[in-house]
Parts: structure tokens; sequence; C-alpha cells
């Protein structure tokens, strides 16, 4: 009897005021918790995107989102269930949730029973603290946690915040004596209305973590890159030196490396080559003539895990008496839209009566030097023949082949911030994007047509916006003044124009403050 007594005080200590304090607070969890839902979508859709837009360096990354993904729904449904449970016991007790087990009161909707002290101690703590209930719901919130922390590297796991806190028995209140359990603390005499509240969080939690882990899987793909601060054109050919008759084959191709990095390359056989600013510089004085050929591998760290690959590399040149030279200026390709500068020369003919041609496109200049330009994407021929005695041309006293090429692609940036974390107040002082061709071996510009922003801070819906122009609108404007500390920024959709007037989609970048 005296046991009855006391639960029915403890009851009546927990007031009205309390309880449809608790029923607010539960609302306002609720949606936060569709907000935060919406904001994890936007999350995948862009992981999607990037998954379709470079697959080999997504790939992954996406499927520890998804992992992510799978553990949280998982456990998000695991504790609905236990929630609507509990409803319905404190409600009409038919089984299931529904409006049945709700009352308003003052304008609050709040469960019937808010103030029932025993369902949450019958259900999730006894005997003992020890329910079996209670005990799986620990389980599962501690193999959650150590899930989502599984797919984030050990030296990077406490820069990701993971909202899921581990299960651990709190200490007891000084002087008091009493100690309780993970279970007791948390469900034990605890008013219904409390509890569900206390369920909304974790909801809460969980979503927060899905959100903070899939956001650095994304922003860290291109942390995982190699980075490179030059670019040049390389051509590879089979040979150097053809005779009369003969094809010239060579590969044309643009080659990106580090000149910061020390690079490691081999010989075969044993030895070295120099590296000078991120390029080896192989040197062999020519004795003879005729075939030459050497090779080796480059050994090259993985940024991300330190891993080595080698890359293995042959070549061969002529050695030979020298002959007529075509070579561009700048590169050894021929880019759309801008001037190719080209030097020309030939042994015996004096450079003022040297006669160029080309297969398609056009090439004008006098005494050497020259100008290319072309219009279409592929293969030209530049060709050169003198002008004799007698004014007449001579027979071909040289021919090249030149892959045709667009001007690459530009980097999307912010003010010429690179993506990953920035300082808030630098972040702050840009005024828009920028498309930079970073080390392109010509001065040319990229005008930014249109952009989406789309801003996600923690606990808050995400806001996107739609930018005409390289400038921020007024609205972003305001969103980036307000951001802080810890809030994101994803750029993508961006679209630029450059000298040959043709709109690139550009690469999404992200941003976190810090």
């Amino acid at each position: 009897m005296m046991y009855l007594v006391l639960t029915a005080m403890l009851a009546l200590n927990v007031s009205a005021e309390i309880l449809k304090a608790f029923a607010m607070i539960n609302k306002s969890l609720e949606d936060t918790n569709t907000s935060i839902e919406q904001k994890n979508t936007a999350l995948y859709s862009a992981f999607a995107k990037k998954l379709e837009d470079e697959p080999g360096k997504t790939q992954a990354a996406y499927e520890k989102a998804m992992v992510v993904k799978k553990e949280s729904e998982a456990l998000l449904t695991y504790i609905r269930g236990i929630k609507a449970q509990m409803i319905d016991m404190g409600g009409n007790k038919n089984g299931k949730e529904d409006e049945g087990d709700y009352k308003v009161e003052q304008g609050v909707k709040t469960v019937t029973e808010d103030g029932n002290i025993d369902i949450s101690s019958q259900l999730l703590v006894n005997p003992e603290g020890k329910s079996k209930l209670g005990m799986e719901l620990m389980t599962k919130i501690n193999a959650y946690r150590k899930a989502v922390l599984a797919v984030i590297p050990a030296s990077d796991q406490s820069k990701v915040k993971v909202y899921v806190e581990e299960t651990k028995d709190p200490e007891p209140a000084k002087g008091s004596g009493v100690k309780k359990n993970w279970l007791q603390s948390n469900f034990g005499e605890m008013p219904l209305s409390g509890v569900i509240t206390l369920f909304s969080k974790y909801e809460s939690d969980i979503r927060n973590t899905e959100t903070e882990v899939v956001g650095y899987l994304l922003g860290a793909i291109d942390a995982q890159s190699f980075k490179f601060d030059q670019l040049e054109a390389k051509v590879i050919a089979k040979s150097n030196y053809v005779l009369t008759g003969q094809e010239y084959e060579a590969d044309v191709l643009l080659v990106a490396y580090d000149s910061r990095q020390a690079l490691d390359i081999r010989l075969e056989g044993g030895g070295a080559v120099p590296v000078e600013g991120g390029m080896g510089r192989y040197k062999v004085k020519a004795s003879a003539e005729g075939q030459k050929k050497w090779g080796g591998f480059i050994v090259v760290k993985n940024p991300g895990t330190g891993e080595e690959t080698r890359y293995p590399f042959n070549a061969e040149y002529t050695v030979a008496k020298p002959a007529a030279v075509i070579s561009p200026d700048k590169m050894n390709v021929f880019y759309i839209g801008v001037d190719n500068p080209v030097s020309i020369s030939a042994p015996g003919v004096i450079p003022s009566n040297l006669l160029p041609s080309m297969s398609a496109g056009s090439i004008t200049g006098t005494n050497g030097k020259y100008t290319v330009r072309v219009t279409q994407p592929g293969t030209v021929d530049v060709s050169v023949r003198g002008k004799g005695a007698d004014g007449k041309p001579t027979p071909v006293l040289g021919q090249s082949q030149f892959r045709v090429k667009y001007v690459p692609d530009p980097i999307a940036t912010v003010g010429g911030l690179e993506s990953g974390q920035v300082g808030t107040a630098q972040f702050k002082a840009q005024g828009g994007m920028i498309a930079l061709l970073k080390d392109f071996v010509f001065d040319l510009r990229f005008e930014i047509v249109s952009f989406r922003m789309i801003y996600i801070a923690p606990r808050r819906d995400p806001e996107v916006v739609t930018v005409t122009g390289p400038v921020f609108s007024g609205q972003a404007q305001q969103i980036v003044r307000n951001a802080k500390p810890g809030d994101r920024f994803i750029f993508d959709e961006v679209r630029a124009v450059g000298p040959d007037k043709v709109t690139r989609k550009l690469n999404a970048v992200t941003y976190g403050l810090n």
C-alpha cells in the first residue's frame, strides 16, 4: 500500500506544465528531424551526381555512404517501433499507434497517459535494469556507432561529430551512493511524455550523425586525389626520326604533374633519373647513330593511403643527322579558339624561304615564327617546304601530325579557394565564383555563367540558391554572411564560357567552415 501511495505522489509531482513542455519539445524535434531527413536526401543526390560524373573516384566513398544510410534507417526503424509501442501502451492499447492514443489539451497534442511513469520502466528497465528490450536497444545503439565510425579513417574520426553516444553507465550523483545503469538513469520512473521526447532526440542524433559522416565522405573524395600544379603537353612517338616514305606515329597527351614532389624514377638495370621541379630530366649523350631504347618505372605514393604503386615506362629514340623541325612554341598540341605559336626551321634553308602549310585550319607568319588557328578537334598535318633558287617550292622537308583539342575545363572555385576546409572569415570575404584554368600555358579567361549554392547547417533546413553570373546574388550574400564554423557549402551545376564560346559544365566543389 505504501508503494502505491508513493507512486501516486511521484506522478502528482510531474506537473501538467512540465508534461505540456515535453510534448511541445517533442513536436519541435519531430519537425527538425523531417528537415534533417530532407537535407540528407540532398546530400545523397549530390553523391549520386558525383558518382555519375566521376565513378572511379567516387565508387568506394559512395559504397561507404550507402552503409551509413542502411545502418541509420535500420536503427531509426527499431527506435520508432519501441516509441510506437510505448505510445500505444499509454493510449488505447489496441496494439498499434493511432489517433486514439492521443489527447489535446490547451492546443497541445500529447499521448493520453503522458504522466505515466510505469510504462518505460516496465518495457525498458525491469527487472533490475536488465530488461531484454532495453539491453537490445543498448546493443543496437553501440553497434550503430561502431559501424559509422568504421567508414572513417582512424586519423579523421576526431574531425567528424558522431552525435549518437555510447551507452555508458553514468557516475553516481555526488554524495548519493546510489549507482544506476544506463537504462535505469534514462528510463526508470520517467513520465511517458519525457521518454517519447527522449526517443525523438535519439532519432535526431541518428539523422545528424548521418549528415556529418556522409558529408565527410563526400568532401573527402577529392582529398584522396593526386594533387597536380602543372600541366604540359607531351608527344610520345614510336620513333623521333623517319626516312622518306615511312609514317611518323605519335601520341599527343596533356600531362599533369606536381612540381613540388620529389619523384622516385628508377632506370632498368639500375640508376635513377634526376628530378627537377617535379619532372624527371633524363639526359644521355648521343655518341653513335642508330635506334636507342631505354625505360624504367616511377614509384608513386597514394596521398590518402600512402600505398606505393609502380608505373613502368619505355621509350626509344633515333640518333641521326638533323632534319626540318616543326614545333609549337608552347605545347605539342593545338587548342581550338586560341593562337597557337609555332616555330619552324630547316637546315640549309633561310627562315624567310620556308613555306609551311596545314591539312586543316590556318597557319600565318614569316621567318620561322608562325601562328596556327584550328576549329575542329581531331588531328592536323603541318608540312614545310622551301623556296628554291628558281622560286618554286622544294619537295616536303618535314611533316608532323598534331592532335587538336578544346581548351581543358577550368576548375570551379569560390574566389579562388580550393574545395575543402576553409576559414570562416576567409570564405565570407569572397564575392562569388571564379573559373580557374590552373597552370595552363595560355593566358585564358573563363566567365562563370551560372551556378547553384547549397547551404547546409547543423539542425537546419538546407538552403538552395541559383545564381546567374559569377557574383553572389543578394540572397546568396546574406546566407554567406550568416554562416558559422561547422557549416557546409556545396556549389554545383556550375557553367562557364571560355574563348571558344562553348558553355561548359564544371566540377562541383564543397567547403566546410572552420
